[in-house]
């Protein structure tokens, strides 16, 4: 673990005035002083009056389509094949889940105007409902823990039909639920399972057989009821484009898209896989709103408090209470027919809390998109009435963007209300309103009213070329559900027509009626559009034994569509590996210094790896390319994370043979799979044909050349440091002697580092009672790396935990916020003893050591002096003047917040932890312990982040236990290395510093 830092998680706030006593700046937010003069309750507007508050970006206007009493609390809807919409009502938000007060609300249009008249209570008695589709004349409904189908069959608008289909999603978060069933492309309905996930099967089904939803999302067949995880997990809002591409979105990240498909990478657990959502808004997740709405009272006096210090929570967006995304919501892909061609295809988010509608243009950026900002300091739509929440939206069958209005006075999380705060707000405050919204372009004309149901099978066909996805997803699914297979031939003509969105909706319909053949697909693989191109691509994956498809698809290794490409790397992981390792081999050298498109390839090369890399070494056009190293780098860096005998024998081989590589690399890359491999003690020496003699010939000759340059102090510091990593793969006593002998002050800290490395890596060794013999002579940095070390097996961790509890180390040799990790080990005698250290670190409460430190909020320090203090305790997770780690907040903005605050939350800074700070501790199936920041999360890998910037990523096949400590990594305990007077320096540097 790393030593003291200051504020991992440093929270800086608003400037408060200067506190003239010790305890009046603490006192300020005693639960029984009243707030009520502070927190005014603002009064609703009436449907009519809200209209007035609204700000609509230029040649556009909004219209109201439903109001209270037709419905309440919307947060979810969707249109059927009638034109009708259903709308689920979460009336029990935000504290009443288990009064079952959602409802599911069946609106009619009578007169075609596109207001709605009738409303009928569909179904009640729910949970908390966030999300809803139409299939087979019902709906399923998210209500957690439970995903129902809802069906009228009596035609009297009301469900007599109620069936669980799924159970087990979480309801950990009322603002983390399950939420937006989408049609897909692929005839299943996805849906986002947010941050709560959750174990979900069905219901006759035993939890063995559960589905993992952390940290995923999730899709369903809605005839078999089979589910499965999908790639995301963002919070609420998930919406496809017109072309399939995924988009989501979080509270404080407001658009992000979803990559790659996580079964792909789930073909190679040994592969370290990039997370598969990636931020994409170019002014960043938390960008600046501009909202026309006053902020919320109770938000003011919230962040002040915050402030102080006196309650807990993370003060947002540089100390201001608004002004930022902080609550967005419902990113939806515009994809209707009213709006101007050139708004087409804008991504619309919500932020609840700011009240307006944001809108993004998506410009595409190789495999990926980017996010651009397009109203100037103004949004697409505000309205200066706080109860604006806008939660959802939706294209509807009009072709407008429909806007779902949940109007709350308050709407923040319950658990983020300070008591003193709450008692003064009524969280119920709305229960009897709600509204709806379109948002329309000016001269805007009622579309006459769909009514699809009425239309044949082959008139279904002709929607799927509709400009509004409406009806073209409508049409897709009601074809799917009769199941008709009389229209193939109009299927067939529409997928060579004119419409390119019509081709790629009869290639998904054929599919769905499993009317797909080799010879409809190897014409759309030569599509002239490259989406049409990317889905037969992926529909090729079916036909993996047909001769035309797999010309086809030797066809598109030249294609010029980066999307395309990135497909086909995919998609080859479906094949036979005869076939497909050489079109990998192509990919590798024409594209692979793309990252995303390298590890595509790599996710389908499956046993072929060394293959792929002889074929490569023996290019000798390539083999000097920029990309080169990396790709090569990188297959060695997979053949060592490999189980397989034969990956020593092929990079011996390529040592001795003749290939377009030089001597020096290859001996490189043979030494980088031994040093790999040995510290993964999957070093398998049995499949490599040369004689075993010869074999330890050859890796005898390696090791005198490692241990003559491990010693020689004339070479670089990185050769002594790549010679010191081959002794890894040496069991002789004198090897480990020499390693032991390098820990030694004299010798540079990098390596000393390397040296602690491999012998890390042997669990066999006294390494525990080296370091901590030896700990006087340890320089700072090493110390850090020997707690890291000793922390990571239990035996040692035992030994450093003695050591500490018999004062042979001072006790702040680690902090206490890592006792309170090992405090929950499952191992007795560590949770013992850290126990024991525990009662000792926090024998002073945190309060008395801030009170004991005001007076130095009166004194003027050193700057310089601060500096110093800053660069010693600080800059491993903070970056100030151009020095440090940007791992925690950003610290430029920090003159606007009071010293108070500041002094605070260095010395009591454990008030409070915050999910996307969570500590989580991972055991590895060789033993060892690896803790920090979960960052992201895959199919095959997970990342840990701590200080100083370190990242560790792990595959999943060697991860024993992963689980949350419930606690930050945010330390406690700097007192200890920060005397008054140098606190004072350093506020004094953190208040002034350029």
């Amino acid at each position: 673990m790393p030593r003291i830092h200051f504020a991992v998680f440093l929270f800086l706030f608003l400037t408060l005035p200067p506190c003239t006593s010790s305890n009046s700046c603490l006192l300020q937010a005693d639960e029984k002083q009243s707030y009520a003069d502070e927190l005014p309750r603002v009064p609703a507007l009436s449907p009519v009056e809200a209209m007035k508050h609204f700000n609509v970006a230029p040649t556009y206007q909004i219209q109201q389509t439903a109001t209270e009493p037709l419905l309440n609390d919307p947060v979810a809807m969707c249109f059927d094949e009638q034109s009708r919409l259903y709308v689920a009502e979460m009336r029990g938000y935000s504290e009443q889940s288990e009064d079952n007060l959602g409802q599911i609300r069946l609106l009619e249009d009578v007169d075609g105007d596109g207001i709605f008249d009738k409303s009928h209570i569909f179904a009640e008695g729910l949970s908390w409902p966030t999300a809803i589709i139409c299939y087979r004349g019902g709906v399923f409904v998210g209500a957690a823990p439970d995903i129902f189908y809802l069906k009228d069959t009596n035609g009297d608008h009301k469900a007599d039909l109620k069936e669980i289909v799924f159970t087990g999603f979480g309801k950990t978060n009322v603002q983390g639920l399950l939420n937006c069933f989408r049609w897909g492309l692929d005839n299943r309905i996805h849906g986002a399972a947010s941050s709560s996930g959750g174990l979900v099967r069905r219901p006759d089904q035993p939890e063995s057989a559960a589905v993992n939803l952390r940290g995923r999302d999730f899709s369903f067949d809605p005839e078999t009821y089979e589910i499965q995880s999908e790639s995301g997990g963002a919070q609420h809002g998930m919406s496809f484009d017109d072309w399939g591409r995924k988009f989501v979105c979080s509270n404080s990240d407001h658009l992000q898209m979803v990559v790659y498909d996580d079964r792909y990478a789930a073909r190679n657990p040994y592969l370290t896989a990039p997370n598969s959502r990636k931020s994409i808004a170019d002014d960043g997740g938390q960008a600046p709103v501009f909202r026309s709405s006053p902020v919320e009272p109770w938000r003011i006096v919230r962040t002040r408090l915050r402030v102080s210090g006196a309650v807990k929570g993370v003060v947002e967006g540089g100390g201001k209470p608004a002004g930022y995304f902080t609550g967005s919501t419902g990113v939806t892909i515009y994809r209707g027919d009213a709006w101007p061609k050139e708004d087409q295809g804008l991504a619309i988010i919500g932020d609840v809390g700011s009240n307006i509608v944001h809108r993004k243009r998506l410009i595409p950026d190789g495999v990926l998109f980017h996010g651009t900002r397009i109203d100037d300091h103004s949004e697409l739509l505000t309205s200066s009435d706080i109860w604006f929440r806008p939660v959802q939206f939706e294209n509807g069958p009009d072709g407008a963007l429909h806007i779902l209005d949940m109007y709350r006075e308050v709407i923040e999380h319950p658990a983020s209300l300070p008591p003193m705060i709450k008692q003064h707000l009524d969280l119920t405050s709305g229960r009897d309103r709600g509204r709806l919204y379109r948002l329309v372009p000016e001269g805007y004309t009622q579309p006459s009213r769909p009514v699809v149901d009425e239309l044949s099978s082959k008139e279904l066909v002709d929607l799927l070329q509709h400009p509004n996805s409406w009806h073209r997803e409508t049409a897709s699914r009601l074809l799917f559900e009769r199941q008709d297979q009389s229209v193939r031939d109009e299927l067939i003509k529409v997928a060579s027509g004119d419409s390119a969105l019509g081709r790629m909706h009869a290639l998904a319909t054929l599919d769905g009626l499993s009317l797909l053949t080799p010879d409809i697909l190897a014409e759309k693989i030569n599509d002239p559009h490259p989406q049409v191109r990317r889905h037969a691509i992926m529909y090729a994956e079916q036909f993996a034994n047909n001769a035309l498809v797999k010309q086809k698809l030797e066809q598109c290794i030249d294609d010029q569509d980066p999307e395309v490409i990135f497909q086909l790397a995919f998609t080859l992981g479906e094949f036979s590996a005869t076939w497909r390792t050489p079109l990998i081999t192509k990919l590798l050298k024409s594209h692979g210094d793309n990252e995303w498109i390298r590890f595509a390839l790599f996710t389908s090369i499956g046993d072929q790896v060394g293959l792929v890399l002889k074929q490569l070494a023996n290019e000798s056009q390539f083999v000097t390319t920029p990309s080169a190293k990396k790709v090569i780098d990188e297959l060695v860096t997979l053949m060592a994370n490999q189980p397989d005998p034969t990956h020593l024998a092929t990079l011996v081989k390529l040592t001795t043979d003749e290939t377009a590589l030089s001597p020096a690399v290859k001996q490189e890359l043979l030494q980088r799979y031994l040093v790999k491999s040995a510290a993964q003690g999957r070093l398998d020496r049995s499949g490599v044909s040369m004689g075993q003699g010869e074999l330890q010939k050859l890796l005898d000759d390696l090791l005198v050349t490692a241990r003559l340059q491990t010693d020689d102090n004339i070479l670089t510091v990185q050769k002594r440091v790549d010679a010191i990593r081959l002794l890894a793969i040496s069991s002789d006593s004198e090897d480990h002697q020499r390693l032991m002998n390098l820990i030694d002050p004299r010798e540079p800290d990098e390596i000393q580092t390397a040296a602690l490395s491999v012998l890390a890596g042997q669990a066999d060794s006294k390494l525990d009672s080296f370091l901590l013999s030896n700990w006087e002579s340890l320089s700072p940095k090493l110390r850090k790396t020997a707690v890291d070390i000793l922390l990571s097996r239990d035996p040692w961790t035992v030994s450093l935990l003695t050591a500490l509890n018999e004062e042979k180390l001072p006790i702040s040799t680690i902090s206490l916020s890592t006792l309170q990790i090992l405090a929950q080990s499952e191992t007795a005698e560590v949770r013992d003893i850290s126990n024991q250290l525990k009662k000792r670190v926090s024998s002073t409460p945190r309060a008395s050591i801030v009170t004991a430190y005001e007076p130095v909020l009166n004194e003027s320090g050193g700057i310089d002096k601060g500096r110093v203090i800053f660069e010693k305790n600080c800059s491993s997770c903070h970056r100030l003047e151009g020095k440090g780690q940007a791992i925690g907040p950003n610290l430029a903005s920090f003159r606007n917040r009071g010293k108070m605050a500041i002094l605070i939350n260095i010395l009591d800074p454990n008030r409070e932890v915050t999910p996307e700070y969570l500590n989580y501790v991972i055991v590895t199936e060789d033993g060892r312990s690896h803790t920090g920041i979960l960052t992201s999360q895959n199919a095959t890998t997970v990342t840990l982040k701590r200080a100083e910037g370190k990242e560790t990523q792990i595959r999943r096949i060697e991860i024993e236990d992963i689980r949350s400590t419930g606690m930050s990594l945010m330390p406690e305990g700097l007192e200890k290395e920060i005397s008054q007077e140098s606190m004072a320096d350093l506020l004094t540097y953190l208040m002034q510093a350029e």
